[in-house]
């Protein structure tokens, strides 16, 4: 069996990293030969962190033209296409139906796309039903949390979480210290936003407690707060979280925010660290709210729960062997690697 990923990014993008190519041994265990063919490379990522506009609209162009050859004239060589969200972000589904024509494929989400289409006056003239019309031609659709099931209007979709390698989150936290607490958040520069939602709340607690706000691949000022700015890199990322206490993810509440996965806080349980995050439907699949760390609704939870935290180190090493727990049941590789290997063969025979 041969299978063609498109993915959105080359290793160094997340999304793509965690759901095509971490796959790589489980594809090898499973004799399925495979090629990931990336929309964009690093490049392109490198220019838009640096707001290099004009550089970043020539690689779109070139980018595009490089997948339509390449779906046009080469796909053919593979059983199973599987697409990273769409072939073309605010393409119409007439372009991407023609060039998939007589074609098998498969669609993967981790963040819903289909948000601006719906929400965005002019986009959704030409673009509205775009997710659920691909979602319908697809041999399946995977997704990254059961949020989706009641909003793409698809019978095919199949329960796909983001997920880490236990070998890779071998150690977890040891040592729950009480003279500092460090607060940690992982990210990238789009979503470094987030932080803005509290803080206020790192303010008021950062006058009576001895804390530290770790933020790792985002560039954010915080005035009156012990801020510790880490750049992001994969081979330091783990250390970075291991010496951290608690793990955070805010959320604003939209169509945007319901379709993601969840994923920082997975990479925090990993290191048994507790967890405080806002409610999203992924994040309340993975939170035990009061067992491995809690949902927060508003302001007042937000300092509640982080305080209740950083008073009391032995409620911290509890939920974080609790998360642990949950990582190592649920959130793997190891669990989900040859079940996905099965879903691919199962299609294809």
């Amino acid at each position: 069996m041969k299978i063609l990923f498109l993915s959105k990014y080359n290793r160094d993008g997340a999304s793509s990293r965690y759901r095509f190519y971490n796959y790589k041994p489980y594809f090898d265990e499973n004799c399925i030969q495979f090629h990931i063919k990336p929309l964009l490379d690093n490049s392109y990522v490198l220019n838009l962190y640096d707001n290099r506009k004009i550089k970043v609209y020539f690689q779109r162009i070139f980018s595009i033209l490089k997948r339509v050859y390449f779906v046009l004239f080469q796909s053919s060589n593979y059983d199973l296409i599987v697409i990273e969200k769409e072939l073309f972000p605010n393409v119409p589904y007439v372009i991407e139906k023609l060039l998939l024509k007589g074609k098998s494929y498969a669609l993967d989400f981790d963040d819903y796309i289909a948000t601006d289409y719906k929400l965005n006056n002019f986009k959704k003239l030409f673009l509205k039903n775009k997710i659920d019309k691909l979602s319908k031609g697809a041999k399946f659709v995977t997704v990254g949390n059961h949020w989706y099931f009641d909003e793409i209007k698809s019978d095919n979709l199949i329960y796909l979480p983001t997920v880490i390698d236990l070998d890779y989150y071998s150690k977890t936290k040891k040592i729950h210290k009480k003279d500092i607490t460090t607060i940690v958040w992982i990210g990238s520069l789009s979503t470094g936003k987030y932080l803005n939602l509290i803080i206020p709340v790192l303010q008021d607690l950062s006058k009576k407690y001895s804390i530290k706000i770790k933020i790792i691949g985002a560039d954010i000022t915080i005035n009156d707060v012990n801020l510790d700015l880490v750049k992001w890199n994969e081979s330091t990322e783990i250390n970075e979280l291991l010496s951290s206490d608690i793990g955070i993810m805010p959320l604003n509440n939209t169509l945007w925010e319901k379709g993601k996965c969840g994923f920082k806080l997975i990479q925090y349980m990993a290191c048994a660290i507790p967890v405080v995050a806002s409610p999203a439907p992924a994040n309340e699949e993975i939170i035990e709210n009061g067992v491995n760390g809690y949902i927060a609704h508003n302001e007042k939870e937000w300092y509640k729960y982080l305080e209740k935290l950083i008073i009391d180190p032995s409620l911290r090493e509890n939920f974080g062997k609790s998360g642990r727990s949950k990582i190592l049941s649920s959130y793997s590789y190891q669990v989900w690697g040859d079940k996905y290997c099965g879903y691919l063969k199962s299609e294809y025979k």
